[in-house]
């Protein structure tokens, strides 16, 4: 059994799906630890509720990113994390986080990827008028939402749907299924 680590930056959604298959015993791990880049989220909340370790970094607090994510891989090395998972995680990792965990950073994503990249994918699938949508689970590489595609799942979009709306169809597949890929990962078949 190995350690995980799941980055997120506000709401945690995805992580309560997956801090709730962890509490079930169907998660393949040892220990989750939480990373946050902001302070008093809901994630953190989570976390503590759950009495799941957590630790905040801020950036401003740092004199570089290098040494913001320089701090983070100590704490990654002194908890043993084999993988670390991106749950609404908004900042850009870099080469430092990268280069340690070659091929062991994996994204969740609002869109059918290679479509509608960063932070803004839902509103651009609505204004570009597609019929589907959904979630992409992908290798985190240094570009925005370019790493080799996992898994995908679509979600059908309608003509009154809202941000809104759309967010919360996808999200309840991705509550459903990201636990998963994150098992079919660590069991080493997910291709």
């Amino acid at each position: 059994m190995i350690n995980i680590a799941i980055f997120a930056s506000g709401n945690g959604s995805n992580f309560q799906s997956i801090v709730d298959a962890y509490k079930n015993n169907k998660l393949l791990v040892r220990k989750i630890i939480l990373v946050a880049n902001k302070e008093n989220i809901n994630a953190i909340k989570i976390a503590n509720q759950n009495k799941i370790k957590n630790y905040t970094f801020i950036l401003k607090n740092y004199s570089s990113k290098v040494s913001y994510e320089e701090e983070i891989l100590k704490v990654l090395e002194e908890e043993k994390i084999k993988y670390i998972f991106l749950a609404g995680y908004m900042m850009l990792i870099s080469s430092v986080l990268l280069e340690r965990y070659r091929n062991r950073i994996f994204n969740i994503h609002p869109s059918l990827l290679p479509s509608f990249k960063g932070k803004n994918a839902i509103e651009e699938t609505l204004s570009y008028g597609t019929y589907l949508s959904g979630f992409t689970i992908h290798h985190v590489n240094q570009d925005v939402d370019s790493g080799k595609i996992i898994f995908q799942k679509q979600v059908r979009v309608y003509k009154n749907d809202t941000p809104e709306k759309l967010q919360f169809r996808i999200q309840k597949q991705e509550h459903k299924y990201y636990w998963k890929v994150i098992n079919k990962i660590i069991r080493g078949d997910e291709e």
